[in-house]
C-alpha cells in the first residue's frame, strides 16, 4: 500500500491503527488566572486554533489537545474503514480516550488481537490548508453552521521499539471549526475558535 493510501483515522490515526484504546493548568491560586502560554497563543482565529492543534499533537500534550476540541467534536471515519466503530464516528470522549493512551505511549492491539508497541514520539510534519475557509450549509448532517477547509496532513509516528519503526500517515482531511463567544475579565467578550469536527477523506 502506498503511503498516500494510508488513512488518518483518529487520534487520530495511530490510536485506531494500533487500536490504542485533559487537564487544566493552574498556578495553585484559584483566584489567579493561568498566565498566557506563548507555546499556545489564544485561538482567536481559525488559523491559530489549527496551529495550536498541530503543536499539541506534535508535542503529545493531551491537555492542550483537549482544549482545541469543542464539546460536540466528532471525528468522521472514511466509509468502509476497518478501524471505524459501528457508528462510523468517534465522539470527543472516544477520541480523547484513544489520543491520551497513545500520547502516554501505551501498547495496543491490532484487529487480530496481537499486541503492538506504543508510540514513542510523533512528528507532525505537515498541516497545510488547501482551500479557503467556507461556511457549512445549515442542513449539513454533522456540522451545520460551522466553517470548513481542506488540509494536507502528514504525520510520522515513531514506535517504541529497539530498531527504528514508524507509521507514516499522508492524507487529506476536512477540518471543521466554530467560534464561541466567551466573557473576558473586566467585561466584554471575545471569540475563541474550537475544532468541532474532522472528516477523513
Amino acid at each position: 500500500m502506498r503511503r498516500s493510501e494510508t488513512r488518518l483515522l483518529s487520534v487520530f490515526a495511530a490510536a485506531a491503527l494500533l487500536a490504542l484504546t485533559g487537564g487544566c493548568f493552574s498556578s495553585g491560586d484559584p483566584a489567579e488566572p493561568d498566565p498566557p502560554d506563548p507555546t499556545y497563543p489564544f485561538p482567536g482565529t481559525a488559523e491559530q486554533l489549527m496551529a495550536n492543534f498541530k503543536q499539541a499533537y506534535d508535542l503529545m500534550n493531551a491537555a492542550r489537545y483537549a482544549e482545541a476540541l469543542h464539546e460536540d467534536f466528532l471525528f468522521i471515519f472514511q466509509d468502509g474503514s476497518s478501524a471505524a466503530p459501528p457508528s462510523g464516528v468517534f465522539t470527543r470522549e472516544e477520541d480523547l480516550q484513544s489520543t491520551t493512551r497513545m500520547f502516554r505511549g501505551e501498547q495496543g492491539q491490532d484487529l487480530d488481537g496481537i499486541v503492538k508497541p506504543g508510540v514513542r514520539d510523533i512528528e507532525f510534519t505537515q498541516l497545510e490548508r488547501l482551500t479557503d475557509w467556507e461556511d457549512v450549509d445549515g442542513d449539513d448532517l454533522y456540522f451545520p453552521g460551522a466553517m470548513r477547509a481542506l488540509y494536507d496532513v502528514r504525520i510520522v509516528f515513531i514506535l517504541d521499539t529497539e530498531s527504528l519503526n514508524t507509521i507514516t500517515i499522508d492524507c487529506q482531511q476536512l477540518f471543521y471549526v466554530e467560534p464561541v463567544t466567551e466573557p473576558v475579565d473586566g467585561g466584554g467578550t471575545r471569540e475563541r475558535y474550537y475544532l468541532v469536527g474532522q472528516q477523513d477523506l
